[in-house]
């Protein structure tokens, strides 16, 4: 699942300020999701995370290049690691985008009359 980051935010099911785990994938928040109630909110940035992602993978050799520069003995070190891994994070991200498009499709084609339960 991308980066998981956490924060305190309003609940609006709980009424209250509670902390919430926020899910990001890229550069773009996906999923926010109560800790305490479990209530989670899904976007669907489907269309923007493409447009994140081509920005992301265009401007990857300019930005290894220069932390080559910067650090060639520790970008050396971790290229392995990195090779890798990243296929998988990039994987995760692409499921997490694509599971909370789906999730929020879900949720706004209920009824008005289920939506409020």
């Amino acid at each position: 699942m991308g980066v998981v980051e956490r924060a305190t935010l309003l609940c609006h099911h709980c009424g209250e300020e509670t902390p919430h785990e926020l899910a990001y994938a890229g550069r773009l928040l996906v999923v926010t999701t109560c800790t305490r109630c479990g209530t989670s909110i899904e976007r669907d940035v489907r269309r923007r995370y493409l447009a994140d992602l081509r920005h992301r993978m265009t401007s990857k050799p300019g930005r290894m290049l220069r932390r080559f520069r910067r650090h060639p003995v520790s970008f050396a070190g971790s290229l392995p690691r990195t090779t890798v891994l990243k296929p998988w994070e990039l994987l995760e991200e692409v499921r997490l985008v694509w599971s909370a498009a789906a999730d929020a499709r879900r949720h706004d084609s209920r009824p008005e009359r289920d939506r409020e339960s």
